[in-house]
């Protein structure tokens, strides 16, 4: 004899075993919200040159982001900026700050990049190590406006060197963003300034 149909409004779905995966869905919203990504890609082909958007770029060991101004300079290959950090430098600044006027190459959604020399990152499957914090320059005051560059100051994130070779795009996770700053990225003087031009 067979089983009656069940009643309209009744569920007919067999109980979830454990292990099994009707969990995947909200897994993938916590993941898209909780690991940092890439948001924005910026290139400029040379110095002073305007910047321009890409969807990927690719990264070569020892020299950068190819098509970039600091393609084979010695360590400034990839600089590295947060979202978080633009929105703090807005409410400094008292107007938005997109990211291509800083003139770094790589946003990320959120989280605080490490300034200290030596930290590692993973931006896809790319390795970068940390050179410096990026320190704002003068061009800023232009891309930004009267401010821009204070604004900026201890926000504009950090150079780095490029150890492995990949393609980097957007929507690649990133792996090595601190959770919160540190004492030596908070308050207290500023680090000296980056003396190269972005």
């Amino acid at each position: 004899m067979t089983s009656p149909d069940p009643s309209p409004g009744s569920s007919s779905t067999a109980p979830t075993a454990p292990g099994s995966t009707t969990s995947d869905a909200t897994d993938t919203d916590a993941d898209a919200t909780t690991v940092p990504r890439v948001t924005e890609l910026w290139v400029a082909p040379e110095r002073h040159a305007p910047m321009e958007p890409r969807r990927r770029v690719e990264v070569e060991a020892g020299a950068g982001v190819v098509g970039d101004r600091w393609h084979g300079t010695r360590h400034r290959h990839v600089t590295l900026q947060s979202a978080d950090a633009l929105l703090e430098a807005a409410e400094a600044l008292g107007a938005p700050v997109p990211a291509s006027a800083t003139r770094r190459t790589v946003t990320v959604s959120h989280g605080v990049v490490p300034t200290d020399p030596g930290a590692r990152l993973r931006v896809g499957g790319v390795e970068l190590e940390v050179v410096r914090v990026a320190a704002p320059c003068a061009l800023m005051e232009r891309s930004m406006g009267p401010g821009g560059a204070a604004a900026l100051r201890r926000r504009g994130g950090s150079v780095l060197r490029a150890l492995s070779s990949g393609p980097i795009a957007v929507g690649d996770p990133v792996e090595g963003l601190l959770t919160a700053p540190t004492p030596s990225r908070g308050a207290g003087p500023a680090r000296r300034p980056d003396p190269s031009t972005p």
